[in-house]
């Protein structure tokens, strides 16, 4: 009777198990179809959807929406762990910030939480949008520990708690589904949308883990630095030839200042994962191959404890399947090796198949950190402990509070404090390496936990030399090679290497001290500087209220005052006291009231009536472009190919601004009819073309970036020659490198800049000038921060030409001056030639 009782209640038990867990949807039974199916994809709001039932119906998954996109769309993670962890998930947090801070715990504190925590596990999804397969495998992973029972998953639930990000680009992922289900059954299936997929900087989205410009970056930021996860892997898709998975250990070099732990770690944990995938008769995962871990701008989580699993799987037409053969694949996929030793042979490749290489590669990853937990949690301490270490070299960095721009200096600190980095404030004069500096210096003292990262930040890079073989040719970068903000920002920072003592508060946070209005009686107008990125802010404010401003060229005094060439001068007028009243409020920006009006020539400014052309080859550089014009409040519209085919652009425009095209032919002829539909295809074409030098012709001005200066120089038929054009990378290359170049003072382009400037150069055009202007050329030693190739043959070469174009003119940076907006440094160049293009010179 006893034995029957037992059974009924284990029966009765099983089933109510049972009724739980089936009410918790399968993916299909709220998408009507099978994640992975061929064509069938499941779009932004789908996705949330699904994630919200997830929280609905299992007490192991809690999803939280962190905040609203770029688009205002949800952004949501789901807290995947058991329901037991669920009920402390505060408590295993805290253990997480703790044991990130040694400082604040003691050894014996420590142990105790690596006993009793959980490793954390950060998965983010399909950062590029149109890398599809991850954001539809995590529904399947997140069901499936939602419900499944099997020992490995229950210590996934005991021992990890997962951060899934479904989606890292919500936006993009409804813009390219979208896109998809539109062309399906025509020729365009599975073709590339003609517009970004982010509103503002489309693939670059994961070049953005440094400066943190976008707001999908600052709200992973957010669950990340709550959390502090130990792995973090990064989903992402590459093209369909070579391998089927990448899975680090990355190829030299590490950047240096990464932890030798973590970088060990890196390597584990990628093997493990090919071990596992292979196990399961996975072919064609590959290792130790391309990918790099030198930039942070991939890797914000190598500097606070956590490895960076990057995944990149090999891609179909977005859900359409492909066939590849054995002759189509890169040389040597299908022969075994040490980085892939279970090669694959070709053959049909699906939606599916990404999804299985995904989900397994994350269960894997999972699977690890369960089994591994203490091992995690205890190298996350050590690596931190280390951190803390009052020894380090150098002790620290020193911020001085005078700055050419205080502005965009207190932009870089809150750079460095978003990432975690303390800064401290002196309260008193004091001295360091034999040097005094003053009350109010901002202290960056290298002993913290994400000192590694400040210092990543701040220091100069010299990236190795690697060759192909010993002895023979240099190897290229796979990516960027230079991230020195300091220089990128234009900031003054001081490295101190010998420890010294000074009072110092730490800062919560950075005030930006107002701007100031001197004041006289009935002044004929205001003067303020050129030198700062505020100047030009509040110089867009006073042209919107419709006010008259000048820039000097020539140098002026004024009541015992001297001011430079280019000093901006708006002339008095009702309502500008209240205007500049307004101004003050949260720009730095000095005004000084002027006396008398100043005898010299000034250009008399207008309100620039600016075209920032759109193109549908997609150019991420016009979207980080846009974005900057929009930060710094410059008003413009965008401009495409229809609208330069209509022509008379001088009746509509004083300034066309071509951003930066890997070739003229991008802008020329534009997509084929073969891979868009036609109302996207065939670029400006040549009617366009003669558009274009019409406009500048008749008094227009055309402002290139970087590349696209190969557009006027073979068009326009300039006096201006690119001569590193087709040089072999052997014998020039610099990948994103930060060099320095020397300014024309007089030209209205450089006002307010000193005698040399740093600038970022990236695939860029070097210029011999036969006609117009130099504006800013090379010295005999630019090389700065990075990586360079062929320095010798950038020496007395041009950055900047302004070249006269009958009536109008045509400015050509050779550089992207807006680089992915980190350039803060060099936004003026660009902001000074909008308005140089459409002023005139006249008495002041």
């Amino acid at each position: 009777m006893k034995r029957q009782k037992f059974l009924f209640l284990i029966v009765s038990l099983s089933l109510v198990v049972s009724t739980v867990f089936s009410q918790v949807p399968k993916p299909e039974d709220v998408l009507g179809f099978r994640v992975g199916t061929d064509r069938k994809v499941a779009g932004m709001s789908q996705i949330i959807d699904y994630f919200h039932k997830l929280d609905n119906t299992s007490d192991r998954v809690l999803v939280k929406e962190v905040g609203k996109t770029t688009e205002g769309n949800p952004f949501i993670v789901a807290f995947i762990t058991s329901k037991e962890n669920h009920k402390n998930l505060d408590r295993y947090r805290k253990y997480q910030q703790l044991l990130a801070d040694p400082r604040k715990i003691s050894e014996e504190d420590a142990q105790g939480m690596i006993s009793k925590g959980k490793a954390v596990v950060m998965i983010n999804c399909s950062i590029h949008a149109s890398e599809i397969g991850a954001a539809q495998m995590s529904m399947e992973l997140a069901y499936d520990l939602a419900t499944d029972n099997d020992p490995t998953t229950l210590q996934i639930l005991d021992n990890v708690i997962l951060l899934l990000v479904p989606m890292h680009n919500p936006d993009g992922i409804q813009m390219v589904v979208d896109w998809y289900k539109k062309n399906l059954g025509t020729k365009y299936e599975g073709g590339r949308m003609p517009w970004l997929y982010h509103k503002y900087v489309g693939h670059d989205n994961n070049r953005d883990w440094y400066m943190f410009t976008q707001v999908e970056s600052r709200l992973t930021l957010k669950v990340h630095n709550a959390w502090h996860p130990q792995v973090i892997v990064d989903m992402h898709q590459m093209g369909n030839t070579g391998p089927r998975l990448f899975v680090p250990p990355y190829v030299d070099p590490f950047e240096p200042n990464v932890d030798p732990i973590l970088r060990q770690q890196v390597a584990m944990m990628g093997t493990f994962i090919a071990t596992e995938l292979t196990a399961q008769g996975k072919a064609g995962v590959a290792h130790s191959t391309r990918y790099d871990a030198w930039t942070p701008a991939r890797a914000y989580h190598h500097y606070h404890g956590g490895i960076r699993i990057l995944t990149e799987a090999a891609s179909v037409k977005f859900a359409t399947p492909i066939t590849v053969k054995p002759e189509e694949l890169q040389p040597g996929m299908t022969e075994a090796s040490v980085k892939m030793p279970l090669p694959w042979m070709g053959g049909k490749w699906t939606l599916s198949d990404i999804v299985d290489y995904d989900y397994a590669a994350a269960k894997a990853a999972l699977t690890n950190a369960a089994g591994l937990r203490k091992n995690w949690l205890r190298n996350f301490y050590r690596i931190h402990k280390k951190a803390v270490d009052p020894k380090k070299t150098p002790y620290a960095f020193l911020v001085p509070e005078k700055q050419r721009d205080l502005s965009t200096t207190l932009k870089m600190m809150e750079v460095l404090m978003l990432g975690g980095v303390e800064i401290h404030r002196a309260e008193n004069s004091f001295v360091a390496d034999s040097h005094q500096y003053p009350v109010g210096t901002f202290i960056v003292f290298l002993a913290q936990p994400y000192g590694g990262f400040a210092k990543t930040l701040l220091e100069v890079q010299k990236y190795p030399e690697i060759r192909e073989t010993p002895g023979g040719p240099l190897k290229t970068p796979y990516d960027v090679v230079a991230h020195t903000l300091p220089l990128l920002m234009d900031v003054d920072v001081v490295t101190v290497v010998k420890p010294f003592n000074a009072k110092a508060k730490l800062m919560a946070e950075l005030e930006k001290p107002k701007g100031t209005i001197e004041k006289t009686e009935t002044p004929i107008g205001f003067a303020w500087g050129h030198s700062t990125n505020d100047d030009v802010v509040a110089l867009n404010r006073l042209m919107t209220k419709g006010h008259t401003v000048f820039w000097s060229a020539d140098p002026f005094d004024d009541s015992g005052k001297s001011y430079p060439v280019g000093s901006m001068v708006v002339l008095q007028k009702e309502g500008l006291d209240d205007d500049l009243e307004s101004i003050v409020k949260d720009l730095h920006v000095q005004f000084e009231a002027l006396k008398t009006k100043p005898t010299v020539k000034a250009f008399r400014l207008k309100p620039v009536r600016l075209g920032l052309y759109k193109s549908w080859t997609a150019s991420m550089d016009e979207g980080w472009t846009r974005w900057v014009l929009e930060q710094y409040e410059f008003p413009h519209i965008s401009v495409f190919d229809k609208d330069i085919k209509e022509g008379n652009l001088e009746k509509k425009f004083d300034v066309l601004l071509l951003p930066d095209f890997r070739s003229s032919k991008a802008i020329a002829e534009g997509l084929s009819d073969k891979d868009a539909p036609p109302e996207y295809a065939g670029g400006i074409g040549e009617v366009g073309v003669k558009n274009i030098k019409e406009f500048v012709q008749k008094g227009g001005t055309l402002i290139t970036l970087n590349s696209a200066a190969e557009f006027c120089i073979q068009h326009l038929h300039l006096g201006v020659q690119n001569s590193v054009a087709g040089k072999d990378r052997k014998d020039f290359y610099i990948p994103g490198s930060i060099l320095k170049v020397l300014n024309n003072p007089d030209h209205p382009i450089s006002y307010g800049f000193g005698r040399d400037t740093a600038i970022f150069f990236r695939r860029s055009p070097v210029f011999v000038v036969n006609e117009g202007v130099s504006v800013a050329r090379y010295p005999a030693q630019p090389f700065l921060s990075g990586w360079i190739n062929g320095e010798d043959l950038l020496v007395d070469k041009s950055a900047i030409v302004d070249v006269p174009y009958e009536k109008g003119r045509v400015i050509l940076f050779g550089f992207p001056v807006l680089y992915r907006g980190q350039s803060h440094g060099t936004f003026r160049y660009l902001f000074n030639a909008i308005y140089y293009g459409a002023s005139f010179l006249a008495d002041l």
